[in-house]
């Protein structure tokens, strides 16, 4: 009975519950804090409050109104971890008919385990460094723990089948700005299609998207801008306005060493231009070949084959393509081999496997990367195969995937409909470094093995002078010609690097892929 008077007894306002529960530190929130605080949960606001609230979403005046949803735009450093877990504390222990046997959950959804297992480790030390939150506890699990009043709190990658089946009475939505778009498996909206319906039977339900800004597009982006017309609050401040204990000394140290871009992006939370996608979803949607996942070998054209090795971290990508006497290329086939820490992909089985496959269409010559080179090396001269090193340096992969980006644009190469290399070329982002060059990478925690292994190929075949007249044995080694770069050259006596040399050009290249170009090479 003690501990049921307990539960009655723990405060109902969101500022005397964080601060009784002793879940900040003394003093109480930070004015940015305490006011989105508040905000959310429709309490009075002072004048120095009110003044923040304006600023940070935008609006002119405030009327006090509990939400069921928010959207926190805020920057690294800001406290955004803080805020989700007091909010996913209050909203776990509040009171709530629920009926008997049963169970909600307050969830902490990332673009990864271990991303929502942080934000899930604030709220276990939250609970343990309160004696009143402590007595709730009736089970603690991994990643999840279990209160008297039939609440769970648990922690979940963004996966929208994870999501379904369950009754949700709070959702932290962490780093929403990362999460993935229409490319991923798991693509936000889908995620989000899941979580509604599951807090369709609680009317103070609360939903909280919380992230730093990213790249311009997915719901962090389309929530900023639509920000005078939704009804939820959507919050939007920087590093310095949620966490005034940072010293200017360090801002001034992170915009120096990161660059202007990076410093306004991660500590201003702006949306900067710096990221953006490589690729359009529907320029690349054009040139697929629907419904083969695999071409058969045919007469005339050249074919080439590449690997982009990994095997514990990365995934071991294998890519096959043929170019056509009229010098269309069309990726054939690709498929990677995926390793974990504990059973790495085994290079003598890959290997094998691999050669199975060239000989179906006649190839004894594969190109890759200098990553396990003289291993993979001795594997494939056991199998007949020549396997050639190909040298990356700093701006090769930048190098390769512009060669594969204007052969898209001219629509000189199609693929097979292939999910997984779809989905790695259309996740690709251009970033802008800080010294002015762009670098193309897959977004966090994503690869894109396929993707390069496919590139590096395309690059190769580009090089090759005439397309030879059968199916090739082997690529032929092309002689150095008068139109490519002989400055640097690769083991072989052939220039390295050269952009595209046998593909027709635009003279415009790369401005004739910026918004409202016009060029006679692009459809």
């Amino acid at each position: 009975m003690a501990r049921r008077t307990k539960i009655r007894k723990i405060p109902l306002n969101i500022i005397d519950f964080v601060t009784k529960m002793n879940l900040v530190e003394p003093g109480g929130p930070s004015l940015g804090h305490r006011t989105f605080l508040k905000a959310f949960y429709g309490l009075a606001l002072n004048a120095e409050e009110l003044e923040v609230y304006c600023k940070a979403t935008g609006r002119t005046n405030y009327l006090p109104c509990e939400q069921k949803e928010v959207t926190a735009i805020v920057g690294r450093r800001g406290g955004k971890t803080t805020l989700a877990s007091e909010i996913a504390i209050y909203e776990a222990v509040r009171y709530r008919k629920l009926p008997r046997g049963a169970r909600a959950y307050v969830l902490v959804v990332a673009p990864v385990l271990i991303q929502a297992q942080i934000a899930f480790e604030y709220i276990q030390k939250g609970f343990w460094g309160s004696p009143i939150l402590k007595e709730l506890i009736v089970a603690e699990r991994r990643n999840r723990i279990e209160l008297r009043n039939g609440i769970t709190i648990a922690c979940y990658p963004c996966s929208y089948i994870k999501l379904r089946g369950v009754g949700v009475v709070c959702a932290i939505c962490d780093e929403l700005g990362f999460w993935g778009h229409e490319e991923s498996a798991n693509p936000e909206e889908e995620v989000m299609a899941a979580l509604r319906p599951a807090m369709a039977t609680f009317p103070n339900a609360k939903l909280i998207k919380i992230s730093t800004p990213y790249r311009k597009e997915g719901i962090l982006w389309n929530d900023f801008q639509e920000r005078n017309n939704l009804q939820h609050l959507v919050w939007h401040a920087s590093t310095q306005e949620m966490n005034p204990t940072i010293s200017a000394d360090f801002f001034e140290k992170a915009r120096q060493r990161d660059g202007d871009e990076y410093y306004r992006r991660e500590y201003l939370a702006e949306f900067t231009d710096s990221i953006v996608g490589w690729m359009p979803r529907e320029r690349l949607d054009r040139l697929i070949v629907r419904g083969q996942r695999e071409l058969p070998p045919v007469r005339g054209g050249t074919y080439i084959a590449s690997v982009d090795p990994g095997f514990r971290q990365s995934d071991f990508g294998f890519a096959v393509l043929h170019r056509a006497d009229n010098g269309h290329i069309t990726v054939v086939y690709a498929r990677r081999w995926t390793g974990t820490r504990e059973i790495p992909v085994d290079p003598e089985e890959v290997t094998r496997q691999i050669s199975e496959f060239l000989q179906r269409y006649g190839i004894n010559t594969l190109v890759g990367d200098q990553y396990c080179y003289p291993v993979l090396r001795k594997y494939f001269d056991n199998l007949g195969i020549d396997y050639r090193e190909f040298r990356f340096v700093s701006l090769t992969r930048a190098s390769l995937y512009g060669n594969l980006k204007q052969l898209i644009g001219q629509q000189k190469i199609t693929f097979v409909e292939d999910p997984e290399l779809l989905r790695q070329l259309r996740s690709l982002e251009e970033i802008k470094l800080p010294n002015g060059n762009i670098d193309i990478r897959p977004p966090r925690s994503s690869k894109d093995d396929m993707a390069i292994a496919v590139a590096l190929a395309a690059f190769e075949l580009s090089r090759v002078p005439e397309p030879s007249v059968s199916i090739s044995l082997g690529l032929p080694e092309p002689p150095i010609s008068r139109l490519w770069h002989t400055d640097v050259l690769d083991y072989r006596g052939i220039p390295m690097m050269p952009m595209m040399p046998m593909m027709p050009t635009c003279p415009k290249y790369p401005g004739c892929f910026e918004p409202g170009a016009t060029c006679e090479c692009m459809p």
